[in-house]
Formats: C-alpha cells, structure tokens, sequence
C-alpha cells in the first residue's frame, strides 16, 4: 500500500505503548480521567437522557454499557451516548491549532469496547492515544479553514479518530484498518448549522461520528474494501471538502509520526465552553475579585480575542448577547464574560436556563464590546478583558497562555480536582476516588470492566 492512508493505518497496526514517551503517556491518561469526569457530569442531563431513547430506538441489542449505566444496550447505543455526553457540556478537551476536540470521538467506541470485552488498561491508552494523535493531525491539515466553510471539524474529522482506536482495539492490520477510512471518508459529516440558533444537534456531533466508526470498521471486517486515496486522492476527503484550495498541509498527517506528538498540544479545559473564551472568563473572574466589582459598578467591557473567533464566538451581537439555549451560550463571548462577572464561577452548572435570562447578566452581556486580540496565534490560547467602572477607573487583565495549555498546563492535581467537582452528584466520594485512583494507574490494569463498573451509582 501507499499514499498517507496506507501510511497512517500502518503506523496505528504497529504502534505499542512502549514506543510512547512517558510524558505523552501520562497526559493521555490524565485525558482519559478527564473525560470520565466530563461525562459523568452530563449524565443526568434531559438531553443526555433524550439522545439515549433516541437511540435505543434504532439501535436494538445488549452487550455493552453506556458510561455509569448498568443497563445493556447495543455497542452502537453505547458509543452514541457516550458520545453526546463528552460534549453536551463543552467541558471536553481542545486542539489548539484546529478547534478539534480530538479524545471525545475516540473514548466514546472506547470505552464501551474494553468494558464488554475486558480488555486492558494499556489497550485502552494505546487506543486512545493512536486516535487522537491522528485526529490532531487531520485537523493540522487545513486548520481552521473548516470552520470558514461550515464544516464543524470534530465532526467530520472524529470519525477517522473513531476507526484508528476502535481498529486498534481490536488488533486489525493495515489492510482492514485502510479500508474503514476509505469507507469513513463517506461517513464523515457534521456542519456548523446549530451555531447560528443553537439548536441540539451540534451536540450528537460526536455521538454521530462514534457510530460512524463503528459502522465503517464493520464494512471493512466484512471484507468490503474502502478506497486508498481517501486522504490524498483527486476526489479525496480534502479535495471534495475543501475545493479551490492549494495550500492543503497533507503531509502533516504523518510525518514525524511516534517522533513529534502533536497529542501534547491538546489542552484540558477549566471551564465549560469554547476553549477561545477560556481566557477572558479567567480575566473576568480575576478582575471581578481583585477590585471588588460589583454588576452595578460595570459601565462597559471590551475583551481582545483573536479574529478567527469573531463569526463563531462573537457575532451576530444581538443573538450572543441573548443566547438561545445552554449550549448556544457556551459559544457567546459575550454571556460568557457577563456571567463570569455577575456569578463569579463557571463550572459545570454554568450557563443554566436561569443564567440565560438573569436580567443582571443580560444588562452586562449587553455592555460587552469585542476587538482583535493580535496577541493570540493558532498556537495560544489568550485574551484580555478591560471592565470601566462607574467611578471612572478601566481595570484590564490579560492572559497570553490559558491554563491547560501546553504552555501552561494543568498539573495532575488540577485534572483530579476538576474531576471530583464533575463527579460530585454522579459518584459517592468513596467512588469517585477509587476511579481516580485506578484511571490513574490505568496502565497497570490488566482488564479495566471492573473499573467502569464502578461508576454506577
């Protein structure tokens, strides 16, 4: 075989966790943690709840579980709601350079695959990490520009992440793993539609990409072949997605690959919604405690993001100022800083209906003024916020690096503490620290069902 699917698939069929350096190692475990949590913190949620009857009305079987759940359901019910619960919270993890969530696709066909078959605590890394690693890298491609055209890049781009870690759970070759992502490549869909009225569906992106790993893999376990030029081909993903373009990055895929990982540039997120707002809540909440402020005391605020934000994070003004839903103002800069002001925390009880229509957060989401920040690049992540105050004092502060970024990561502590917060109603204290505990020595599990089993109440 040749051509970068060829390529790719044979780096996945031949990679073991030994050739991994510890650190890339240690920090998909700690994404792994992380992602738990995330999606323990959504379980209860009606939408969760609803995509579950959705799917269990389409999907019949039993044999494996949804994350905490000790119903069986269908492997492919499983992987869909597994997918919508890391990312109804917009509290997963982040590739900076392309805005892809790159773990949520890959856990979600994970972890219900190891739970049912008690597979290893190593084959789940090596999963996710071999599944992330390439999504990172698809998205390398043409960061960004996906965006631009409609495309919402988890989307399209986990489906592929999805094959390599499901593939490589179940120890297929080259050959089968080749022909899943010539036949993902028909399966890869997912566009920006919701972010204009924030509308449900972005929210089963991951869900749908899982299950279309799912069913590209079981094309090629039947012997179905799936096409080679699918990356790099005339009529390939990228020259059908992306027309009239010449600058295609497509040797990023896999040069340097085990050598360069481009997994250590996923950042872990503190608060729960679009990682290019991370940092003006963090202002926000800095300014909001140094100086005492109060909603009553604020006259104006003008926050500096990076201009490939505006048409996703900051316009239309009057549909971000007056977000439709939840979801709709994990996408709003400016309710986002107004209720980081007005309630002083975001964390996973953030952006809750009543937040949406507090008349004093709306009354500062309509203060807010956005500018270009030409200090945040394709590979940092900062901002700043400037709040005027009604004794005539301006109040600014400014991150270059935000907290979980390579630059500026969370520490393990960091990852645990945001993981007891997210369990905290989900798990007894007494579980969520023995799931702590043994996700933490994950590599040292020689069958991790036990493990998953544990996070049912």
């Amino acid at each position: 075989m040749t051509g970068l699917s060829a390529r790719a698939a044979a780096w996945v069929a031949g990679l073991s966790l030994d050739d991994a350096p510890a650190t890339v190692v240690e920090s998909t475990k700690l994404r792994i943690l992380d992602l738990v949590g995330v999606m323990l913190a959504a379980r209860s949620l009606d939408l969760v709840a609803a995509a579950k009857r959705a799917a269990l009305a389409v999907d019949l079987g039993a044999g494996a579980r949804i994350l905490g759940d000790a119903e069986g359901v269908s492997p492919m019910a499983a992987a869909f709601v597994n997918g919508v619960m890391t990312a109804v919270l917009e509290f997963d993890d982040t590739h900076i350079e392309s805005f892809i969530h790159p773990t949520a696709p890959v856990v979600a066909v994970a972890f219900p695959e190891c739970q049912r078959r008690g597979l290893s605590g190593r084959a789940l890394i090596e999963a996710v990490l071999v599944g992330s690693e390439l999504t990172c890298r698809f998205g390398l491609v043409t960061p960004v520009r996906l965006h631009t055209l409609g495309f919402h890049p988890t989307a399209v781009f986990g489906v592929f992440g999805g094959v390599y870690g499901l593939a490589k759970l179940r120890g297929h070759g080259a050959g089968v793993i080749a022909d899943a992502i010539g036949a993902a490549g028909s399966l890869s869909a997912g566009i920006n539609a919701s972010f204009e009225d924030g509308s449900s569906t972005k929210m089963m992106h991951v869900g749908m990409a899982a299950t279309g790993a799912m069913r590209a893999l079981a094309l090629a376990e039947a012997g179905i072949s799936g096409p080679r030029p699918v990356i790099d081909g005339r009529f390939g993903w990228f020259r059908s997605h992306v027309q009239g373009r010449d600058d295609l990055r497509l040797e990023a895929l896999c040069d340097g690959l085990g050598e360069v990982w481009e997994v250590l540039n996923i950042a872990s997120k503190v608060h729960p919604c679009a990682f290019t707002m991370m940092p003006h809540i963090e202002c926000a909440l800095v300014l909001r405690q140094r100086h005492a402020i109060r909603p009553e005391d604020i006259v104006g605020v003008t926050c500096r993001i990076g201009k490939r934000s505006f048409a996703t994070m900051c316009e239309p003004v009057a549909d971000k100022r007056r977000p439709a839903t939840t979801w709709h103002g994990r996408i709003s800069l400016q309710h986002t800083v107004a209720e980081a002001l007005v309630r002083g925390r975001m964390d996973k009880d953030a952006y809750a209906e009543a937040s949406l229509r507090d008349p004093a957060i709306n009354a500062i989401a309509d203060l807010v003024e956005y500018e270009d920040d030409p200090g945040t690049t394709a590979t940092r992540s900062g901002g700043m916020v400037a709040v005027r105050l009604r004794d005539g004092r301006v109040v600014s502060h400014r991150i270059d690096d935000m907290r979980g970024t390579r630059a500026n990561p969370m520490a393990e502590a960091d990852i645990l503490a945001k993981f007891r917060a997210n369990t905290e109603g989900a798990l007894t204290p007494t579980q969520a620290e023995r799931a702590a505990e043994g996700f933490l020595r994950l590599d040292r599990l020689e069958d991790v069902a036990p493990l998953f089993h544990g996070l049912t109440l």
